[in-house]
């Protein structure tokens, strides 16, 4: 039986490549860690350092592909798009963890040589981002988070989801035990810049459309068509693990809330990025996917911060 995880299968579910970028590969413990890089445009005379963009919970790189080709402060920083390991074209059999993603997300930086980098993360991608951020201060020159899912601010519908964790961890040892006997679906390539055109006429219409919107981005089984059930399972349980303690963060941190409250309360969320060595925080009207419904404004507020605090290879976080 051909592995889930062989060349061909990575290719198969590998997001497009962007004009200007170059895909690359990592193996790192068993992983085959893949991101995609595009240098700053030739002939740009300002170029302000890297970008590092790391989706959420049952996502991949494509989450960012038209914000890399169409947010106007792409156009004067490198940016690299990452993939998750156990996400699209990611692949690896085992069990991940915040320690290893962020271990991935180091490793890679250390193979691009890219340094100072400002780390971009949503949801689950933010955990990752604060959690590398918190054990490795003065790597990142930023931190961008974009509706993270941190303990003090999280809704009460979060919390009850939280509550289901035995129930998850038992479900993902089901889930492994029955790929450890060679039982597994093949995923479908998942396209989420044309999911997130679609979706925003869904939101446009509103009403019924709107609802429809909800129940497809927040439904399991819509994921599942394009992630295994033991990772998906695995995202749901290392989103509930509590997030850094706000003084292990800083460098220059900008938190981008969403404006609904549907995961995290946005007044809890200003209280915690008070508490940041050096923290902003900036409320979009959004649910929890920023990239997909207000993505305009994602960019515009991004920009105004990196210019306002000069974040970038030229000022380092504190510490470095």
């Amino acid at each position: 039986m051909r592995s889930l995880y062989d060349p061909e299968e990575r290719t198969r579910l590998a997001p497009r490549l962007l004009p200007g970028e170059t895909a690359h590969w990592l193996e790192r413990d068993g992983a085959m860690i893949h991101w995609m890089r595009r240098r700053a445009p030739a002939g740009a005379e300002d170029v302000r350092g890297t970008l590092v963009l790391v989706h959420g919970a049952a996502s991949n790189a494509s989450r960012w592909e038209e914000f890399v080709e169409t947010a106007p402060l792409c156009r004067s920083r490198e940016t690299i798009r990452l993939n998750l390991r156990g996400h699209a074209s990611s692949s690896c059999s085992k069990r991940a963890s915040l320690e290893i993603w962020s271990d991935d997300l180091e490793g890679m930086l250390a193979a691009a040589d890219v340094e100072h980098p400002v780390l971009v993360g949503h949801s689950l991608g933010a955990h990752v981002v604060m959690h590398l951020a918190a054990r490795r201060p003065g790597l990142a020159s930023g931190l961008v988070l974009l509706d993270p899912l941190v303990s003090e601010a999280l809704s009460q519908r979060a919390l009850d989801m939280q509550r289901r964790r035995p129930w998850v961890r038992l479900l993902e040892a089901l889930a492994r035990a029955v790929n450890a006997c060679g039982v597994h679906r093949r995923l479908q390539p998942q396209d989420l810049r044309a999911m997130d055109a679609r979706a925003r006429e869904k939101i446009a219409r509103g009403g019924r459309e709107l609802e429809d919107f909800v129940r497809e981005y927040s439904s399991p089984w819509a994921d599942l068509r394009y992630i295994h059930a033991a990772c998906y399972l695995r995202d749901m349980l290392e989103a509930a693990r509590r997030s850094p303690a706000p003084g292990r963060l800083t460098a220059p941190t900008l938190v981008i809330a969403a404006s609904s409250g549907v995961y995290t309360d946005p007044a809890l969320l200003a209280q915690w990025a008070d508490r940041l060595p050096q923290g902003e925080v900036r409320t979009v009207q959004c649910l929890h996917w920023p990239l997909t419904e207000c993505p305009h404004q994602v960019s515009r507020v991004i920009e105004e911060w990196l210019q306002k605090n000069a974040v970038g290879p030229e000022r380092p976080a504190a510490g470095a």
